[in-house]
């Protein structure tokens, strides 16, 4: 009777005398150094670590330090939002870039006004629609957040602010 072989016998079979190229492995180490980024940042989101064993951890990563510094940046500057909790972020950004929370907040802020103005431009413009549809009066509220054209708009300006928060150096 025959040998039965596990999946993993019958690939391993099948890449005997294969190896990866240099590009796929470069990609490979980018992704396990992206995916260690984003960790350290939920968990230092999540008050599960401090900055400074993050930091540490930073010192210690050899020459991965300038490309997981990077990483980190950018898991950063996508966990601030505008008008949200950005306390732990500014923070770690502030020490890992090394600019003053001023010019941080002085970013953030700047985004934010641009979304509230963005904001009331929306809300009239969904009145205007309602009141098109013959639903009008000093009750009605548009709700702006359950619009997809808003949400679209908000994304994007998430995108810009996550943009100049990661060109900071």
């Amino acid at each position: 009777m025959g040998k039965i072989r596990s999946t993993l016998d019958i690939v391993m079979e099948r890449t005997k005398g294969m190896s990866m190229s240099r590009e796929d492995r470069e990609k490979l180490r980018e992704k396990e150094l992206s995916d260690t980024a984003r960790a350290w940042v939920q968990k230092y989101l999540d008050d599960r670590i401090t900055w400074e064993e993050i930091s540490a951890r930073l010192d210690a990563s050899g020459q991965d330090r300038s490309l997981l510094s990077t990483l980190l940046k950018g898991e950063l500057a996508s966990g601030i939002h505008p008008g949200g909790d950005n306390e732990r972020p500014v923070h770690a950004l502030e020490k890992l870039c090394g600019v003053g929370r001023d010019r941080i907040m002085a970013i953030i802020g700047s985004h934010e006004q641009g979304l509230n103005s963005r904001m009331a431009r929306h809300l009239e413009v969904l009145r205007a629609r309602l009141e098109d549809e013959g639903i009008r009066g000093t009750a009605v509220i548009p709700n702006a957040a359950q619009d997809p054209s808003w949400q679209d708009m908000v994304r994007e300006a998430q995108e810009h602010l996550s943009a100049e928060l990661r060109s900071l150096s």
